[in-house]
């Protein structure tokens, strides 16, 4: 059993300077899109339709949304700064992809900025659109873990080999989770109690 993907349960996140992993802020809608070229052949036998050999794919990630300097757990317009200088380089991006059920897909992978374009307009709220330029595949992360919290929490991996990417619970992805280690060798994530009984998935990158 499965229901339709919220919006709140597709979301892209990309890393920030120091390496934490947010979903873009204000953003009203982005897309994926993968496109894949063809080559053509010229068999003898076909005369009538054309046929075709799968070549290489490629990706971009297009958005746009409202402009906010500071937003907590998210990622602010700031993360534009190294391009609008020209100092930016290659990150990571994820596509996280949560049911209410738990049935869950998580991607990374490797991007540049494209393109940015900021508007104002007097008497509205100032917006940007962006488009960020895929580099190589997307990759599945299959590093995830799914526990029933209690007493407001769950266990965690070790910090030193795994870094969290994002919490999902009940068609929502969550990236203001972190996991912390009250005692030698023991990992956890403060879920809250109000989430007793529920469901996560903890989706994990290797270090």
């Amino acid at each position: 059993m499965a229901d339709a993907i919220k919006s709140e349960g597709l979301v892209i996140a990309v890393t920030n300077a120091s390496g934490n992993v947010y979903p873009f802020a204000c953003t009203r809608n982005a897309t994926l899109s993968i496109t894949r070229d063809f080559l053509e052949l010229a068999p003898r036998t076909n005369g009538v339709f054309r046929e075709y050999l799968p070549n290489r794919q490629s990706f971009s990630v297009s958005g746009n949304g409202l402009i906010k300097l500071a937003q907590s757990n998210m990622q602010p317009f700031t993360f534009f700064d190294g391009f609008i200088e020209g100092t930016d380089s290659e990150f990571i991006g994820y596509l996280d992809i949560i049911d209410p059920q738990g049935n869950y897909k998580v991607y990374k992978f490797n991007c540049i900025i494209q393109d940015l374009a900021i508007e104002s307009t007097i008497g509205n709220y100032a917006s940007y659109s962006f488009t960020l330029q895929g580099s190589g595949p997307l990759t599945e992360i299959t590093s995830v873990d799914s526990y029933t919290v209690s007493s407001g929490k769950i266990t965690g991996r070790d910090t030193a080999t795994y870094k969290l990417v994002a919490v999902g619970i009940e068609g929502v992805w969550y990236y203001n989770y972190t996991v912390t280690s009250p005692s030698a060798g023991v990992f956890e994530i403060n879920i809250g109690t109000s989430f007793n009984g529920k469901t996560v998935k903890a989706a994990y990158l290797t270090l």
